[in-house]
């Protein structure tokens, strides 16, 4: 979730009675045909988008200013590729967007909460460098012949006849027959011969092949260590530079998450690792790796590639509602918006599958070459956001609260219990937020999993707890700077005053509206047993 952007519309622009994005008759419908019938074309989206947006980083955004930009168009959570680029470069990067949260929050007055991470290079296989003397792509043409080696001299100088793999022991663990993706599948190769260093295959789909491109090969497991000597220097850096996110590749088990978790140690306990998941393996595991992860992302290039892209559709759906229920934040990427890596205008076809996407009930999506190496990234994340706000008003939250209900044990937690009655509130004064007071975050995660209509301001103490609620849909993080009071009743007012008055100001809250107010009945966390409605006054924007 975002803070409010100049691209968002304020809530006082509309009618006293009017709800943007609320779509009331198609929300409260009694079945799923009802409810895709009173969908309203005319009805305004939602002032505040609840899907969150991850961008990678790359030469497109190297900039200071840019990324200030991708901030205020709507980006939460900036991702490094560590496959690429050296550390040096990382950690100039990572300084550049300290600089530039440190820039927006000054421009809109409070510390803006933006959530860095880095994706590990893991058991990710790539490419080496084509030859200086056949330009930046080589054309492998379809029907001839090619040779993939891990021979080390060829590291530098891939050419149409050779190319260069960097997994050494790749030939010894390939069959004769095994077909070989190349950048994202453009290019199709299939083993005819194998040699102690090199494979002969026949080019079954030609294309141009650039520097250091993806390699990958369907249904085959290879042995090879989940992080290497490098992805080691790599995590030492994350916990060094204080990173939020890691984001752990190729992950087939709760196994890698936990060999993870014990190379970071006790200085990176408080990073959130992200699997990554992107074989049938991981998919069969999903359950396992849910209960090790603390999010989920779906990279559906090699994953389609894995399964076959028609299950896809299958897959995505499956491993979404199952992270929803275990209340592990899922985020999709891959594909999202390819047409605006040199467009300007996205295609039809992208929107819609963001739409899918946000209805299956992603909580964030991720663009990756569209904004870190491509030509528009600004009005990439700008058009992402707006996609996002028009296709949440279309998610029948009714159904999704009584479904996560359902499944709901009893009896359940006092947090658990406080959160339901949050949501049932919310949505029958139809409330325009629901203030989360928390300190470790977890009241306003378990809020987040009832997905209610409106956003939820999650107010902490602690700007690290602010940035990893990020990862959550729904969720406003907010942090509170100002020093406790004596009395605890004063204290939590003052807070609860604080978050009004900041929405007031955003636009996406208004004199009259139902605030729903979910809170402990003493300091510290753990302590959440309290839901109440509000509505706001003039002295609430004083």
């Amino acid at each position: 979730m975002v803070w409010p952007t100049e691209f968002d519309v304020k809530l006082d622009e509309y009618d006293a009675m009017d709800l943007p994005g609320q779509q009331l008759q198609s929300a409260q419908a009694s079945t799923t045909l009802d409810h895709i019938l009173n969908l309203n074309i005319s009805a305004p989206a939602g002032c505040q988008r609840l899907t969150g947006i991850i961008s990678f980083m790359g030469k497109s955004t190297y900039d200071v200013e840019v990324m200030q930009k991708m901030i205020a168009a709507g980006m939460n959570i900036a991702l490094l590729n560590l496959s690429f680029g050296n550390k040096e470069e990382h950690m100039e990067t990572i300084k550049n967007l300290r600089e530039a949260v440190k820039n927006y929050s000054v421009k809109c007055g409070k510390k803006y909460p933006l959530a860095i991470g880095a994706r590990l290079p893991g058991r990710k296989i790539r490419t080496g460098c084509i030859a200086d003397t056949f330009g930046e792509t080589v054309e492998l043409k379809t029907g001839e012949v090619v040779r993939l080696t891990t021979d080390e001299t060829y590291r530098d100088r891939c050419s149409n006849y050779t190319v260069y793999i960097d997994f050494m022991h790749f030939a010894e663990q390939m069959d004769k027959g095994n077909l070989v993706l190349l950048d994202n599948e453009t290019i199709k190769l299939k083993v005819e011969m194998i040699s102690a260093t090199t494979l002969t295959c026949k080019i079954e789909r030609g294309g141009f092949l650039g520097s250091y491109k993806d390699v990958f090969v369907p249904n085959v497991t290879f042995d090879m260590p989940n992080y290497s000597e490098h992805d080691k220097e790599y995590i030492d850096m994350a916990i060094h530079m204080q990173l939020d996110i890691l984001v752990a590749s190729f992950v087939n088990s709760s196994n890698t998450i936990t060999e993870l978790r014990l190379l970071m140690g006790e200085k990176g306990k408080k990073i959130a690792i992200v699997a990554n998941i992107q074989t049938i393996q991981g998919f069969h595991n999903f359950d396992d790796i849910l209960s090790a992860a603390s999010g989920i992302m779906i990279t559906r290039q090699e994953l389609g590639s894995d399964i076959t892209p028609k299950k896809l559709v299958i897959a995505q759906k499956n491993m979404i509602a199952r992270a929803n229920m275990a209340n592990i934040p899922i985020c999709v990427s891959a594909h999202l918006l390819s047409s605006m890596r040199h467009n300007s205008i996205p295609l039809r076809a992208e929107l819609l599958d963001i739409a899918n996407c946000i209805l299956d009930g992603a909580d964030a999506l991720v663009l990756s070459a569209e904004t870190a190496v491509g030509d528009y990234p600004v009005d990439t994340v700008e058009c992402m956001a707006t996609t996002c706000k028009e296709a949440e008003a279309c998610v029948w939250t009714k159904q999704v609260f009584h479904d996560m209900f359902d499944k709901t044990p009893q009896p359940c937690d006092q947090a658990t219990g406080t959160a339901l009655a949050a949501v049932i509130a919310a949505q029958r004064c139809l409330a325009a937020v629901i203030v989360v007071i928390t300190t470790s975050g977890k009241s306003a995660q378990i809020v987040a999993k009832y997905r209610p209509r409106c956003p939820i301001i999650a107010l902490t103490r602690y700007a690290a707890i602010a940035r990893s609620l990020h990862m959550w849909r729904g969720i406003i993080p907010l942090i509170y700077e100002a020093g406790p009071a004596v009395d605890w009743q004063m204290d939590l007012e003052n807070r609860v005053h604080f978050c009004t008055k900041w929405a007031m100001e955003q636009g996406f809250l208004r004199i009259g509206d139902a605030v729903v107010v979910v809170s402990g009945w003493r300091q510290g966390s753990g302590f959440t047993n309290t839901t109440r409605i509000i509505y706001t006054t003039a002295d609430t924007a004083n």
